[in-house]
């Protein structure tokens, strides 16, 4: 398996008939997990989770065909994962905290979190994401203020 985060990057936007998407997909101890209009690929003990939309919500094309939407990797102990041991996007490191990584990357796109949800009955986890080239990334911090888990996603189409 992989150990760099670029590897999983490159498999966004690909239909889930791709042969790279296809060896991940074999990989996986669940294959591909479908429910409607969605889609898993669980690699619990690399840290890693892809996440696969029908094409409207990835290419803006019509189809029923799911493609790679997001790449998702964890930190250690994140979901009891062992945690994605490869390199991270942009020199990143788990348990990095939120201040040095936003006077690295610059600019952030959106930010959030960090307060109590009445809804969830918990507080929902600090997070920050920006542009990176045609996607985003997306960054979300423990209670402690540490780096967690790493999302690199595919935009909307027309957002």
């Amino acid at each position: 398996m992989s150990t760099d985060a670029e590897t999983f990057r490159r498999l966004l936007r690909r239909p889930v008939d791709d042969p790279a998407v296809q060896a991940l997909i074999r990989a996986a101890p669940d294959g591909l997990e479908r429910v409607d209009w969605t889609g898993f690929v669980r690699l619990p003990r690399h840290g890693v989770a892809v996440m696969f939309k029908t094409a409207p919500w990835v290419t803006g094309e019509a189809g029923e065909t799911l493609h790679a939407e997001a790449v998702h990797l964890y930190g250690p102990g994140y979901e009891n994962s062992v945690g994605f041991a490869g390199s991270l996007p942009a020199g990143l490191t788990f348990g990095a905290e939120e201040a040095p990584i936003r006077a690295t990357l610059g600019e952030i796109r959106n930010q959030g979190g960090g307060t109590f949800s009445r809804t969830l009955r918990r507080t929902v986890p600090r997070w920050i994401s920006f542009d990176f080239g045609p996607d985003i990334l997306h960054l979300q911090f423990s209670g402690a203020g540490g780096l967690e888990l790493v999302t690199i996603y595919v935009p909307l189409p027309g957002v």
